[in-house]
């Protein structure tokens, strides 16, 4: 039995670089699935979150996931192929201001111990050091300006309130711990689509919380994973998650996880302080997406949550360096191509649910265009 139309939302989760790399091909992918007078660019609403919230933003604005396949496969000289110097950018003088702060400082944090008359121990030392320094490895002002400069060259819709259809993006205030979606009427106050992305995008750490009207926030995937509650509470009854990041399963009978430094099949635990933290911090979102998904599925039968996400077994692809633009391509290609084998295999599924609320699509195996989008001469604007 059909039901009536519903709102459909598109969710794409975080995954740095290499996730927003993924979700492009993924799209790109997802897109030939509907007919005509459906698309990518055609859900009811978007949710982004962290790297999901540059690529949700772009879409919310118009651009096709093609456009941007094709402008990282030909390295194309636009906004959409963005470089790592437009994202990282280690900011050596604001490093040596500190060093001075601490200098300059030093007399008049013991005055204030001498005058309070608190004992002075090696560990005050240390906090007080660490406080003298940022709270980020990088600072994300650099990133904020290129979107805020490219979204103005390329003519896109830089405020919510103006977008063709509505864009949600959660990021989380360090002071209060309260979860703050920029895009709903409460929270826009004059706050831009390029800062409410850097402030999404502020992963601990890595980089210095995000100020923003006298507040502070940080990664909108430190708390909730994918805030599929988001698409939920505006009405979506038919939700496509995108999730680049799963944790990878080692295992030696089937793979070789090699050592750059000595070659042979090793375990997670012993490629470094990097590559154990990516791998936790993958198990942390499998657990939690799991949990949300599971709850969600139970207490709204009438939703329907498709979710794409690479194999746990494929993700060995994903522990490259963000910096390499080469990786990026790659990764690009991978979620293009894994993506259209999963809406193959499991294309009884997605029809049986798109019928359900009646989302016009192909039931017929798609097929691969991905060397014609990478040396395809049109227009932006056009879908594969």
């Amino acid at each position: 039995m059909l039901r009536p139309r519903g709102k459909t939302a598109l969710v794409l989760a975080g995954g740095g670089i290499m996730g927003a790399a993924y979700e492009i091909g993924c799209l790109t992918a997802l897109d030939q699935l509907f007919r005509d007078d459906f698309g990518v660019n055609r859900f009811d609403f978007y949710v982004g979150v962290s790297a999901g919230s540059v690529i949700a933003s772009l879409i919310a604005n118009g651009i096709s996931p093609a456009a941007l396949f094709r402008a990282i496969s030909r390295d194309e000289r636009t906004v959409f192929n963005w470089q790592r110097r437009d994202i990282y950018r280690f900011d050596l003088l604001a490093t040596l201001a500190c060093v001075g702060r601490v200098f300059a400082s030093s007399w008049r944090i013991y005055r204030s111990y001498r005058k309070s008359r608190s004992s002075f121990s090696f560990n005050d030392l240390i906090y007080i050091l660490q406080e003298q320094f940022p709270s980020g490895l990088f600072s994300l002002t650099p990133m904020q300006q290129f979107l805020c400069r490219s979204f103005r060259d390329e003519g896109l819709c830089d405020d919510f309130r103006d977008l063709p259809r509505p864009l949600y993006i959660p990021a989380y205030d360090i002071d209060s711990g309260e979860r703050v979606v920029f895009g709903d009427d409460e929270e826009q106050n004059g706050v831009h689509i390029c800062e409410a992305i850097t402030a999404s995008s502020a992963i601990p750490f890595f980089f210095t919380p995000q100020k923003i009207a006298g507040r502070y926030f940080i990664d909108g995937s430190i708390g909730r994973i994918s805030h599929v509650d988001i698409a939920v509470e505006k009405g979506a009854r038919l939700i496509v998650l995108v999730n680049p990041r799963v944790p990878m399963v080692n295992d030696p009978q089937k793979i070789c996880l090699p050592s750059l430094s000595y070659g042979h099949c090793t375990s997670i635990a012993r490629l470094g302080i990097g590559a154990a933290w990516e791998q936790s911090q993958r198990i942390e979102t499998r657990q939690k997406l799991d949990l949300a998904l599971a709850y969600y599925r139970r207490v709204h039968p009438e939703i329907d949550i498709l979710v794409l996400e690479p194999g746990p077994e494929e993700s060995l692809l994903f522990f490259q360096s963000p910096m390499s633009q080469v990786a990026r391509n790659q990764i690009m290609h991978y979620g293009y191509h894994l993506t259209l084998g999963q809406l193959n295999s499991r294309r009884e599924e997605f029809s049986r649910a798109l019928r359900r609320h009646r989302v016009p699509h192909r039931e017929r195996p798609l097929t691969d265009i991905a060397a014609r989008l990478a040396g395809s001469s049109r227009t932006e604007g056009e879908g594969p």
